[in-house]
């Protein structure tokens, strides 16, 4: 047995032997997506029923757990899943951080700076290897460089890595660490065989190619590009394999960027950063794609400090950010995290990508929508709205959006004035909302009538 095994056996210990370290008034930070620590979350459920009070921080939790039920949990969040709003609405136990994704270490420097860090960080990672590093695999975000300053800064910190064997190793970028931690700077260890969880996306919608279509339009060959997850992206994606030469950097890797690569449309030749490898911070996918992301030289996990900077995006050519966003009202104000006043996810790199893409040569910003949306009790409500409802949070401010996208065009909102872009966005619009909107902008002050050109 080399030393580094015998340092790794000498922090091994069990979910419930670690739950018992676990005190009354304690701070738990664990993982996010292919990050978070199931193993221990679920040694949590079963054992931590007491620990009265116990606040967690979790970013979209990916299964109903059950100390959200506990009485002394409380929940902080930066992006809230379903069971993240289902706990709110049912114990009124969430307490929403309003974060940019970049941003997010300095919570922890910040908390422990003044005397009350996380007590335990949690994250699941690849086995160890030969030379006694243990690989963060699928997920790098913001704790990854968060551990590695506690680990220095905050002695009464514990690291806690949860290994999986089913976790694939993924490269990094050495300059940022390389995806790796020795395990000499970790405090316990626990495992875990839980197979990972996959993240589909739901069918494709006759609208949503529509919308894939005009973004499509506005993207040229040998742009950098960032795609998000889920429906709209992957549309989007089904049109760009077309294009030639595209290079991917990105906050968020998935599925849709596998289509481009294996379709012969992304090269990452002409990046101007990191040439010949598509950068990423986290992943979200099936199988495929954690195969793609397998030990593979052309791929590189970093961390979100570097990846959404607005500096790093800037230096990539063409850069072509595209964003999905809830609403956006007449003026060009963007909301992709709430729904009125209420939290529906979270700000994430919205911004700093809709910011920094536009400081690239030749770069461009991109937010995509569909016109409307049906609600559950089946009344079709417009996305493009007059105003926002009082007490709505803007995730992207009227002065950032460039281009916006519905399934009927694309207006470019930048530079024009308050009324061009009213007329902009109307004409973008559903049919059937267009005359009700354009009564309401003119009852807000709107002049709509022999505009500039």
């Amino acid at each position: 047995m080399s030393e580094f095994e015998k340092l790794y056996q000498s922090k091994r210990i069990s979910g419930k032997d670690l739950v018992g370290l676990i005190k009354p008034g304690n701070r738990i930070q664990v993982g996010m997506f292919f990050g978070q620590p199931y193993g221990a979350i679920k040694a949590i459920d079963d054992y931590a029923k007491n620990i009265d009070p116990l606040e967690i921080t979790i970013v979209h939790a990916t299964g109903p757990w059950s100390y959200m039920n506990f009485p002394g949990v409380t929940i902080e969040s930066s992006f809230l899943g379903p069971f993240e709003r289902w706990s709110q609405n049912e114990h009124n136990n969430v307490y929403f951080i309003p974060v940019q994704f970049s941003d997010a270490q300095k919570l922890v420097r910040g908390t422990a700076e003044e005397g009350k860090p996380f007590d335990f960080m949690i994250f699941r990672v690849a086995p160890m290897d030969e030379r006694g590093y243990l690989n963060f695999s699928l997920t790098n975000s913001w704790e990854y460089n968060a551990m590695r300053w506690l680990h220095k800064n905050s002695p009464k910190s514990k690291i806690v890595l949860e290994v999986n064997p089913n976790m694939p190793r993924v490269f990094g970028l050495e300059e940022c660490g390389s995806n790796e931690m020795h395990i000499s700077e970790v405090d316990y260890i626990i495992e875990d065989q839980t197979p990972l969880a996959n993240f589909p996306t739901e069918p494709i919608t006759a609208r949503e190619l529509e919308i894939g279509k005009h973004v499509a339009a506005l993207v040229e060959d040998r742009s950098t590009i960032q795609l998000g997850f889920g429906k709209l992206p992957r549309a989007i994606g089904s049109f760009l394999k077309e294009k030639r030469e595209l290079g991917i950097h990105t906050e968020m890797f998935c599925e849709a960027h596998v289509d481009l690569i294996e379709a012969g449309a992304v090269t990452n030749t002409h990046k101007g950063l990191y040439n010949g490898k598509s950068i990423a911070t986290f992943t979200v996918g099936e199988e495929r794609m954690r195969n793609f992301c397998r030990e593979n030289p052309a791929f590189a996990m970093a961390p979100v400090e570097m990846v959404n900077d607005v500096r790093t995006i800037a230096q990539n050519y063409r850069m072509v950010s595209i964003n999905s966003i809830l609403t956006i009202d007449l003026n060009g104000q963007a909301c992709a995290h709430c729904i009125g006043p209420n939290i529906y996810s979270g700000v994430g790199g919205a911004f700093e990508f809709a910011y920094g893409s536009q400081l690239a040569t030749e770069g461009k910003s991109i937010l995509a929508l569909p016109s409307t949306t049906k609600l559950k009790n089946g009344t079709t409500v417009s996305n493009i709205l007059a105003r926002h409802d009082p007490g709505s949070r803007i995730t992207i401010p009227e002065h950032t959006v460039d281009w916006v996208v519905t399934e009927f065009g694309a207006a470019r909102l930048k530079l024009l004035n308050m009324e061009q872009r009213a007329r902009a966005l109307l004409k973008i619009a559903h049919p059937d909302f267009r005359d009700e909107l354009t009564r309401q902008a003119i009852a807000n002050g709107l002049r709509l009538t022999n505009l500039p050109s």
